[in-house]
């Protein structure tokens, strides 16, 4: 047995915030053998738990990977062992503080040995330990030294799901989104199976606001020219949808980034609020 986290990220009611549901659930044999609790971890045994979201194309062997410590704001990448350390990466690993980002190279030149680079948080991680880095576009703390959403839980420490965080900032375009839920207990990763989210929410808006200038418009020139735009977007909502329903995500991303310019052009909607879709 082991814990497999679960996590979902849905859309607030604006396109630029996001809602965290925990989804593990208590372990139940044999309905929910990964899920909190014997024989596998209970949440009040998490030290860190973050959730980072990349490009639908990571792979974690787009990673920095170092022996190394983190002294204060200072980390030492001490013996280099794969990528390339840059500004802006998270690093994770044992002992590292969830949120923890790279903020400057100092000695580092990103992959030499003995390398020193800025951290964002002042934190102690005794060398040898294995500190990873990646390039994740948002990092969401679930638990740390200041944060423990899971304490407050019904039937915690094995929690039920719960919404786990409430209207997160969200400043990505619309897209095919990976969704990566660590939990560390002592020096143990429990990582979730793979996931991939599709945020759709800007050209949905833009559908809505043609079906508002549509009930609005009052001459057949003007109804005819908004209905067949209205139609061009459920067609390229519905071929998106049924994209990414079948795992191809090139395909989706291709009408994604079409309805997006589409939007552009005729109403300039890209980027407004949440539609209902």
């Amino acid at each position: 047995m082991a814990l497999v986290p679960k996590i979902s990220l849905t859309l607030g009611n604006k396109c630029n915030l996001v809602t965290l549901t925990e989804a593990t659930g208590p372990y139940n044999n044999p309905n929910n053998t990964t899920g909190w609790g014997g024989p596998n971890i209970d949440t009040s045994d998490i030290d860190y738990a973050f959730v980072n979201v990349y490009p639908f194309t990571y792979t974690p062997t787009q990673n920095a990977a170092s022996t190394g410590e983190i002294l204060g704001t200072v980390f030492t990448d001490t013996l280099h062992l794969s990528g390339t350390f840059v500004v802006g990466q998270y690093l994770s690993g044992p002992g590292v503080a969830p949120g923890t980002i790279i903020t400057a190279l100092l000695t580092g030149t990103g992959t030499n040995n003995g390398g020193t680079y800025q951290v964002n948080i002042s934190q102690t991680v005794a060398y040898p330990t294995t500190i990873i880095g990646t390039m994740a576009l948002n990092q969401f703390i679930l638990k740390d030294s200041t944060v423990d959403v899971y304490a407050s839980q019904l039937n915690a420490p094995t929690p039920c799901p719960f919404t786990a965080l409430v209207d997160q900032p969200w400043n990505q375009a619309d897209g095919i989104f990976q969704v990566v839920y660590s939990i560390y207990d002592n020096t143990t990763l429990y990582q979730n199976d793979k996931s991939y989210e599709l945020f759709i929410c800007n050209i949905c808006s833009c559908k809505d606001q043609l079906v508002v200038a549509l009930i609005d418009a009052c001459d057949s020139i003007t109804v005819k020219k908004l209905k067949d735009q209205v139609d061009q977007m459920e067609i390229f909502i519905y071929g998106i949808q049924s994209a990414f329903s079948c795992g191809d995500f090139d395909t989706a991303t291709a009408i994604i980034e079409a309805a997006g310019k589409y939007c552009e052009t005729i109403i300039g909607c890209r980027g407004c609020g949440c539609g209902g879709c």
